[in-house]
């Protein structure tokens, strides 16, 4: 397995800082946020910025392992799902300048009072020929399991309608799924394993006031030991991406501590 993080985690630093700092605390990659706001990279960016990103990242050892984009599909306006389609694109081409072999994507939340199965439907036709267009640029898609998204047999759904396994697959988020109580962690896993590009991981623990509070490692709910164990014994290879919420959350742990305990955390339990 490898280690990355995403920059949510670390809003405050330049890209300089994140690239020796994610080398200096034994990180293998980074998940490069790309956000209109520019924090920390931005889709209309050109690809000659891209590669000269991507570039510092390598020359610090630690290549950007995916772009963590915002885009989402799952709308009843068409328009909104060609503008998410045309942000993509941007998106793709930033990737392949910079060397990134994976995308980020959101589906979006489930419009109320649609039909759910037909809103997958289209979320797979949107993503379906970006899903080709990834493939042809040596990229892949992953679709986080976020929202209304963290079914293992939703996101199959679409899986299996964009029927592309260069171009598309999953980014499990496996708090997101474990905490959303729609099924077991392990049955999630089982449906969406063969198609995962990398993986979130983060903890956390159900307060007395029923809000989720994330926590570092190994401090939460999450039984993290034995989730781990299963990835080492079916021969997980991929990312696991430290998705430390820093920017939505200011009052948790700062970066300095948080991600060298993180990458201490994960290769100790996967050394066991």
């Amino acid at each position: 397995m490898k280690l990355s993080f995403t920059t949510l985690g670390c809003p405050d630093w330049s890209l300089d800082q994140i690239a020796q700092n994610a080398k200096a605390y034994g990180y293998d990659g980074v998940e490069l946020r790309t956000h209109t706001d520019g924090n920390h990279f931005s889709p209309d960016a050109s690809p000659e910025e891209a590669k000269r990103v991507g570039q510092l990242f390598r020359d610090a050892g630690v290549p950007v392992a995916s772009i963590m984009g915002y885009c989402r599909f799952a709308f009843i306006d068409d328009g909104e799902v060609a503008k998410n389609q045309e942000l993509m694109r941007k998106l793709l081409a930033i990737a392949e300048a910079m060397g990134a072999p994976f995308i980020r994507t959101f589906a979006g939340q489930i419009p109320s009072g649609a039909n759910a199965d037909e809103i997958t439907l289209k979320v797979a036709q949107a993503i379906k020929p970006l899903a080709e267009e990834a493939a042809a640029r040596n990229v892949r898609i992953g679709l986080e399991t976020h929202d209304d998204w963290c079914s293992g047999d939703r996101v199959m759904k679409v899986v299996k309608v964009v029927d592309n396994p260069r171009g598309f697959g999953i980014v499990y988020d496996i708090y997101n799924s474990f905490e959303s109580g729609i099924e077991s962690w392990d049955v999630t896993y089982r449906k969406v394993k063969a198609h995962i590009c990398y993986c979130h991981l983060k903890d956390g623990y159900k307060g007395p006031d029923g809000k989720n509070h994330l926590v570092m490692l190994g401090a939460g709910d999450m039984p993290a030991a034995k989730m781990l164990s299963r990835f080492k014994r079916n021969g997980y290879d991929g990312y696991f991406s430290f998705e430390w919420e820093k920017k939505w959350h200011p009052e948790i742990e700062p970066p300095e501590r948080a991600f060298p305990q993180f990458a201490y955390k994960v290769k100790a339990l996967w050394g066991k």
